[in-house]
């Protein structure tokens, strides 16, 4: 490095240096030292686990200039019987000119020193072996699954070499795709694919027949969201939580009407919720130009079997009114993949990974991904 390197925690007296870091990393090309100031009050004064404090941010300057930085979200782990204060490790970020050197290692040593309980949810790899050589343990892949609205539609615009997703699939299965793709093929292979997911569903739907469903611009009320999630912890040993004060903070903050909220009612009881969101970047070179919707949190009353086809079916029809070609969803919950399955979604390998940093497995999180419930919207990590 040709000046010398300083890491500390960040604070409002910072705001100018952050405000350049955010332009040059094109996070935002407006950012002002004002702005910043205020994005940290906010910060603290919203905070809904400990109103007042903000959580920790770190930096690393290259001489004057601020060249790494990494934040951090409040959350509280459930771990079966009592919660822990935690926090979502997010933003991380090494400017390209900075890159291949010491920062990044310096960044996330310095966060670690700043939380206890920790965990984080990345897709790079590089991020993931940084991670776990400073004490997080990766649990590995959490797992995705796509319900198809369009397969003729899908089937003419996929190009798998741009879908990390794809890359691992079998040769003869990738082979059987890309002759799908010609337009002819396209529509007789979609057409069976429609009627098995419907047949697939009609289960389901026997069993919300006496639910009811609403499609909304804004949550549910507070004290329904709280029993609805007294309810559906009970049967969870490793989740962030989902209380009321914590959604509301979550995805109603801020937000512009990026959100969705599909829930289900049995008379006055709410029994099943999901947050859906439109793809924030719709030209993701990933997705191919494939229109695809996201299911990024979901919490259910474990003893209502109709409320998940029921809130996936409220999801399919907002999909479909956007014109979206799929919906997505992503949850570590093993126990769901038949009900998914039986409701048109099918499983595929994710691209993103549950790290965790327990010091001393003193808070009695399992290792085990199977037993968490994490989703997309968890470490506020909304895109595909």
């Amino acid at each position: 490095m040709p000046e010398p390197l300083r890491v500390r925690r960040l604070g409002e007296e910072d705001a100018g240096s952050i405000a350049e870091f955010f332009r040059a990393a094109d996070w935002d090309p407006h950012a002002t030292p004002e702005g910043t100031r205020d994005m940290f009050r906010s910060l603290a004064a919203e905070n809904p686990f400990e109103p007042g404090n903000g959580p920790p941010t770190v930096g690393v300057f290259v001489g004057a200039r601020l060249a790494g930085f990494v934040t951090s979200i409040p959350t509280r782990f459930w771990n079966g019987r009592q919660y822990a204060p935690a926090h979502w490790l997010k933003g991380y970020w090494v400017l390209e000119e900075y890159r291949n050197g010491p920062i990044a290692f310096l960044l996330l040593k310095e966060m670690l020193k700043q939380v206890g309980l920790a965990a984080s949810m990345p897709a790079a790899l590089g991020a993931r072996q940084l991670s776990t050589a400073l004490g997080m343990k990766d649990l590995g892949a959490v797992g995705d699954y796509i319900a198809p609205l369009r397969p003729a539609r899908i089937l003419r615009r996929l190009d798998i070499g741009r879908f990390e997703h794809l890359n691992r699939l079998p040769s003869p299965v990738s082979f059987a795709i890309k002759a799908a793709r010609i337009a002819p093929f396209a529509y007789v292979a979609g057409a069976p694919v429609m009627l098995g997911l419907a047949v697939l569903r009609l289960p389901g739907a026997f069993a919300a027949r006496r639910l009811t469903t609403q499609l909304a611009e804004r949550l549910p009320e507070s004290a329904a969201l709280d029993s609805l999630w007294s309810r559906a912890q009970r049967h969870l040993s490793s989740s962030a939580t989902r209380s009321g004060a914590y959604l509301s903070w979550r995805y109603e903050r801020g937000t512009s009407g990026q959100y969705r909220f599909a829930s289900v009612w049995r008379r006055d009881d709410l029994v099943g919720l999901a947050v859906l969101a439109h793809p924030l970047r719709p030209d993701d070179s990933r997705i191919a130009g494939i229109g695809i919707g996201s299911v990024v949190d979901l919490v259910l009353d474990p003893d209502c079997v109709g409320a998940l086809p029921s809130v996936l079916a409220v999801a399919r029809h907002w999909a479909r009114s956007a014109n979206y070609d799929a919906v997505i969803l992503t949850t570590s919950r093993r126990a769901l993949r038949g009900p998914l399955l039986r409701a048109g979604y099918l499983p595929m390998p994710g691209n993103i990974h549950l790290l965790v940093r327990d010091p001393g497995g003193k808070h009695g999180l399992s290792t085990d991904l199977d037993a968490w419930m994490v989703t997309r919207g968890d470490a506020w990590g909304d895109h595909l």
